[in-house]
This record gives C-alpha cells, structure tokens and sequence, in this order.
C-alpha cells in the first residue's frame, strides 16, 4: 500500500470517528431530559443549594424553601440542552462524590461538600471567557452556573430571602435614585 493512501485512510477514518462521536454528543444534548431522575434528587439538590447559601445570621437556601420555585423552574423553564446538561452534571457530582469520599453527598460534612463544589466549579470554568460563552449558546449553560444562578435567583425571591436576608420594601414611595449606604446596610431587594 502507498503512503499517501495510507493517510488518507487514517484521515477518513479519523474525521468519521470525530463525526460520530460528536453525533453521539448532540444526541445527548438534545435528547428528552430524564425527568424521573431530576425529581428522584430533591433532597440533594436541596443539601447543594445549603452548601451555596448556608444559615447564619440569616435563613438557609433550606429554610427559605428554595426548591419550592427551583424544581420548577427546572422541570419547566430550562431549555433541553441545559437540563441535560444539568442532569449529566448531577451524576458527575454523584460519582465524583461516590469515588472521592465513598459515601454519598448527603453524608459528607459542611468541608467535604465545600471541596466538592469547588471541584464541579473549577471544572465548568473555562479559560477563554468568549469560547466558553459560545459553548454555552450551542451545548447550553454548565451544571454549576445553572445550580448557582437557580438558587440565588429562588432564595431572593423567597419571602424569607427577600425580607430576612435583603432589605426589602414592599411600597417604595418616590423615586431617589441615589441614596447614601448606612454602615452595614442590606443590599435591596427590590430594582
């Protein structure tokens, strides 16, 4: 066989397996989301919405009943690619968790389930700020920035959130559009 033949069939064969694995990447992307298995993981995506916003001072993620609005906006306003993600994101913390610490994330203490977020954090961070923008616009947002941004956005929304933990006034009155900060004042929590 003839050198040039020779690559040329590597390249073939190369590019087609490329092209299928990619295929199988969509496929999986675009695939009807597994439901049953989101709504099966409640109890643990209430233990990570704790772990990002803890009690103090203030009321927990858990308390303000964070996933009372969070699973729905996931079952039902998360786009398909997204919640795919998200769901493949959920067996990766799992099994991250599983061969880590062997023991589940609801077993781990408050560092080891720290050291864990990190970890999904660090790995869904990309170098370049523009490739990783274009990755989210064609394969979705990643597991992390989607769990981040629900649980901020459901704890603010929560009643306790939004009058315990933010400063809150459900009649504002007139229209000051720059007023002095107090020392240690709330952030608001109404625009």
């Amino acid at each position: 066989m003839k050198r040039r033949k020779a690559i040329g069939r590597i390249l073939i064969a190369s590019g087609a397996t490329a092209a299928a694995y990619g295929g199988y990447e969509w496929f999986e992307l675009t695939k009807k989301p597994e439901l049953s298995y989101l709504l099966s993981k409640t109890s643990l995506l209430a233990e990570l919405a704790e772990t990002l916003i803890p009690e103090t001072d203030t009321p927990g993620a858990k308390e303000a009943g964070v996933m009372d609005f969070m699973m729905p906006l996931l079952t039902e306003c998360t786009d398909t690619k997204t919640l795919n993600r998200f769901i493949e994101g959920l067996r990766d913390l799992e099994a991250h968790t599983h061969s880590r610490y062997e023991k589940d994330f609801l077993q781990c203490t408050a560092q080891e389930r720290d050291q864990i977020l990190r970890y999904i954090e660090d790995r869904s961070q990309s170098v370049n700020e523009t490739l990783g923008r274009a990755r989210d616009r064609v394969l979705g947002r990643s597991f992390f920035e989607t769990l981040r941004q629900y649980t901020v956005e459901s704890y603010c929304i929560s009643e306790k959130g939004a009058s315990q933990a933010l400063r809150y006034i459900p009649v504002p009155g007139r229209y000051q559009g720059c007023l002095p900060m107090e020392t240690d004042q709330k952030a608001w929590a109404t625009n």
